[in-house]
């Protein structure tokens, strides 16, 4: 069956036909029909403020997502995410998925070239996820984990060309699993994924960028004494694109902002929150939906009744209602909804807010305690609260900014804020926190469903359980913002979280 990404078909919905029938299934990937139009040269000059420039890019799975923006730059994947989470092609235009799930051939385009003009060949790729498997740390490359072979290859038992699931030939790239994964095309579009050339010479990049051929629309032109980087807009690349970007090296948010506003930068990405509101009136603002979530979750040991539970959440859900009136451009609601980009069922929402409301018997004590992960937007957040507690109930809440991380054993405090990546093509982090919280039964499905279909249908099972006994519990939803020159265009994030400097004009 072929399917023209053309006709937007989400590719999801196609993974549920993967689950219930044992056929290849081939997802064309490309094949617009372009009608000819005069291309525009572009000679912009953009400057992007980046609060942190490594001298080492070996590694790209544990690096923040403003620093992997230049891999983003430079290099192009398999398959990548656009604007709205959809796969979208890249250096691949199809991908026949074939004995169940288990083998994804890939079909690499033959008019991708690296910076140097040479031919970008599946060969090229296999080399370059032979070396990520032997560089990057196991929690960073996990669906390759699952590539047959892969773990004996990193324990040194088995050489990669005879003993791993990764193929190459003259047109294809095939990988072959150990065991079903519905995310792994997903997966594969994150940016420790994207094709680098010689990945050992990027642990000095000072040194060597001058000598490795890059696969994206951008090559690393120049590196500074202060570790700031220049690209240049690739002769392969849309000429249309920004001929030069700068990635300057800001100290901090003020800093940057303040370079922003006499303008010294193009883009600034997450600028103070106390300008947010400012920069909005004045149409540099741009805001865009992100899966950083936070939770409520209850100390699974407490005293606290469930009539307890109710009434603190819909207290401190009243709160965040003020909180968001005053912080538009930064949270979202989660108004019942555990995943911001989930498909909800608007009568579950309505439902869960009918429980949620006044609980008859509730006897809260006179002090209750909350504990979070230190950071300015927890100390925000929790101070807010607890303001707001003392000016509407007679209650006081008393915040404790943590400097571990969160875990199950909050026995100290009544609750916990939880700040989750919560994003809903990739639950991994969702279900790792939140299994303490649920009953072993539920936990081990996670582990063994095999469909999206029966994956959905343990998710909901989660969330019920969650939701009815007041155990972890949705607050809010982040935005990240983004201060943009006027001359700006098309500024956005891809489905991963990264700036898409292809199609930025100026």
């Amino acid at each position: 069956m072929y399917i023209d990404i053309e006709r937007r078909v989400n590719l999801k919905k196609i993974f549920v036909v993967l689950g219930l029938f044992v056929v290849s299934i081939v997802f064309l990937l490309g094949f617009i029909d372009k009608s000819p139009t005069k291309q525009v040269r572009s000679e912009a000059d953009i400057v992007y403020s980046i609060n942190n420039i490594p001298s080492n890019f070996v590694t790209v799975g544990s690096l923040s997502k403003r620093e992997q923006d230049i891999i983003c730059a430079v290099s192009k994947g398999l398959v990548e995410l656009d604007t709205n989470g959809e796969l979208v092609p890249a250096l691949a235009d199809s991908v026949d998925i074939r004995d169940n799930g288990i083998e994804y051939d890939f079909k690499i385009r033959d008019d991708v070239y690296w910076s140097d003009g040479t031919k970008i060949t599946p060969s090229d790729i296999a080399e370059f996820f032979r070396e990520v498997i032997t560089l990057e740390a196991e929690e960073d490359i996990e669906p390759l984990l699952n590539v047959f072979g892969v773990i004996d290859y990193r324990n040194g038992n088995k050489s990669f060309s005879n003993g791993v699931g990764i193929t190459a030939t003259d047109t294809n790239l095939i990988l072959r699993l150990n065991s079903q994964d519905s995310n792994f095309l997903n997966e594969l579009t994150k940016p420790q994924y994207r094709l680098r050339k010689s990945v050992i010479l990027w642990e000095e990049i000072g040194n060597n960028y001058t000598t490795i051929p890059y696969s994206g629309n951008y090559s690393i032109a120049d590196i500074n004494s202060l570790n700031e980087i220049t690209l240049k807009r690739n002769n392969t690349a849309d000429s249309s694109l920004a001929k030069t970007i700068h990635m300057v090296n800001d100290d901090s948010e003020d800093l940057a902002l303040a370079a922003f506003e006499i303008g010294q930068r193009d883009i600034v990405l997450n600028p103070p929150k106390s300008q947010l509101n400012r920069l909005s009136k004045e149409g540099k603002l741009v805001s865009i939906p992100s899966s950083k979530s936070v939770y409520l979750a209850f100390n699974k040991n407490n005293i606290l009744s469930i009539d307890d539970r109710k009434e603190i959440y819909r207290l401190i859900t009243k709160a965040l209602e003020d909180y968001e009136s005053d912080n538009k451009s930064l949270i979202k609601l989660a108004d019942g909804s555990y995943f911001r980009d989930e498909e909800q069922d608007l009568s579950k929402l309505q439902d869960r807010k009918v429980m949620s409301s006044l609980g008859e018997e509730a006897e809260i004590p006179e002090v209750i305690y909350i504990a979070c992960e230190e950071s300015l937007l927890n100390k925000e957040m929790v101070d807010y609260i607890s303001n707001w507690f003392a000016e509407n109930t007679d209650i006081t809440l008393v915040g404790s900014l943590l400097r571990e991380e969160i875990t199950s054993d909050i026995s100290y405090y009544d609750m916990a804020i939880l700040n989750l990546n919560a994003d809903y093509n990739d639950k991994s982090e969702f279900y790792k926190v939140i299994s303490p919280y649920i009953s072993e039964e539920l936990a081990e499905k996670v582990s063994i469903f095999n469909t999206v279909e029966e994956e959905k249908e343990i998710l909901t099972q989660i969330e019920d359980n969650l939701f009815e006994n007041y155990s972890v519990l949705p607050l809010i939803f982040y935005n990240d913002n983004i201060a943009v020159n006027t001359s700006i265009e098309n500024i956005s994030l891809d489905g991963n979280g990264n700036l898409k400097f292809e199609i930025i004009k100026k």
